[in-house]
């Protein structure tokens, strides 16, 4: 088979502004049509390629002409080339600019307020505890890191300035243990967790159902060396558990709660503390019964659960099942269900009672519930997101039905990326 050959142009624009994405948007010197540039910023004109693709163009910065005074030196030898950061390249202003226009937008497009949003807070970077890293190795080397920027193909990482330490830490022993593990062009997922009590770590191998001996060995060896409170190898749903010194959990509202490397936790433990913070802020002060959606594991729910009985809902049956065990410890006023809310929302009769709803969905947003939740006869809705766009679209189902949106705040969790969650407080009307 003949691989066909890309078409490559060349071109000149300056960029008049900054997609949800944060690549630079200009115009196409030979089309006049927009145009998309990874990594330029609004003001600056560059030279570029043009890679002729059968359904698309893709457009790349091959030099400036002109430097917008907002450009700062990136911190990691590895930007532009790894996937995981896109706005390295912005100085503070821009920067929080940006993921505020992300919120701001988002509102405007589905025509509701966007001075209700109260500014941002921008929590530490180099913080991150979990990540999902890839490996290969390729004749005697080992790459270990994150897909290029859209591409399926391996930067292996030597720094990351997103990830806490004690993960970075753990990169180049543990390319070495990969060494003993690995055959020729194998590849494989590792993922980590930086708990309460260390670190946990699961590995996956490329058409391997069980570790040979040796390899094992090698593998705990690492885990020693490493301090790795927990490695566990999986293939479906075999565990092998190669090393454990103690079980992994969080902490929400200082109550410990099981973890493992699959599960979703906020990016930071300082996310954590400050969503938590911000919800009890906001709270209605005579809140006598607090319905939590999408309870997961209790980030929300178990400080909630201070001020007033909670009744969680949740289809993550493992979460469900360590949120149980962490409030029945706690001896927590917490009632849970499983319940897929995306298949089978709640029912404006099942949210009687409750005079507070607190809802934390994932991307998708929550849709269905949310028109449910327009009719109900709830004081208070805290809405919290991930996804400013979903965010927005849900709010405006809500105030079109019962309620009024009365403040909007950013939390900044994913360092260097278009993301932004988002906190917002809605009152019955």
């Amino acid at each position: 088979m003949i691989k066909k050959e890309i078409i490559v142009t060349t071109g000149q624009s300056t960029i008049f502004s900054l997609n949800s994405d944060g690549e630079g948007v200009g115009i196409d010197s030979e089309t006049g049509n927009n145009i998309t540039i990874p990594f330029a910023l609004p003001g600056e004109k560059v030279n570029y390629d043009c890679q002729h693709f059968k359904k698309k163009k893709k457009y790349t910065a091959t030099s400036r002409v002109s430097t917008s005074a907002d450009r700062v030196d990136p911190v990691c030898k590895h930007f532009t080339q790894c996937g995981g950061c896109m706005l390295q390249h912005m100085n503070v202003t821009m920067y929080r600019d940006f993921k505020q226009a992300q919120i701001t937008n988002a509102l405007l497009k589905e025509g509701l307020d966007p001075f209700l949003v109260n500014g941002i807070t921008i929590l530490p970077f180099g913080k991150r505890r979990r990540a999902n890293l890839d490996a290969i190795r390729k004749g005697d080397d080992i790459f270990l890191g994150f897909h290029k920027f859209r591409s399926h193909s391996l930067v292996n990482i030597e720094e990351c300035h997103t990830m806490d330490p004690a993960l970075t830490r753990l990169l180049e022993p543990l390319r070495e243990a990969f060494s003993i593990v690995l055959e020729p062009y194998q590849k494989a997922k590792v993922f980590f967790t930086l708990t309460h009590v260390g670190i946990d770590m699961s590995l996956e191998v490329q058409g391997i159902a069980e570790l040979e001996e040796p390899k094992r060995v090698a593998l705990k060896s690492f885990a020693e060396k490493m301090d790795v409170v927990r490695f566990v190898f999986r293939h479906r749903k075999f565990l092998d558990v190669i090393h454990q010194t103690a079980v992994p959990v969080v902490q929400f509202a200082e109550i410990d709660v099981t973890v493992d490397a699959y599960s979703f936790l906020q990016a930071t433990v300082e996310s954590d503390a400050h969503l938590a913070n911000y919800v009890l802020a906001e709270l209605i002060p005579d809140a006598s019964k607090i319905a939590d959606l999408f309870c997961g594991r209790g980030t929300l729910s178990l400080p909630l659960s201070t001020r007033a009985p909670v009744t969680g809902y949740e289809c993550d049956k493992p979460a469900l099942a360590a949120l149980e065990n962490a409030a029945l410890n706690a001896q927590n006023p917490i009632q849970l269900h499983y319940r897929d809310l995306f298949t089978e929302p709640l029912t404006r009769d099942e949210l009687k009672g409750f005079d507070v709803v607190v809802i934390d969905p994932p991307r998708a947003g929550a849709e269905a519930q949310s028109l449910a939740l327009a009719k109900c006869d709830a004081k208070q809705i805290i809405y919290v997101s991930c996804n400013a766009e979903t965010f927005a679209r849900d709010a405006r189902i809500l105030t079109e039905g019962n309620f009024n949106l009365k403040k909007v705040h950013g939390i900044d969790q994913f360092a260097w990326s278009p993301h932004i969650e988002v906190a917002a407080v809605f009152e019955r009307k």
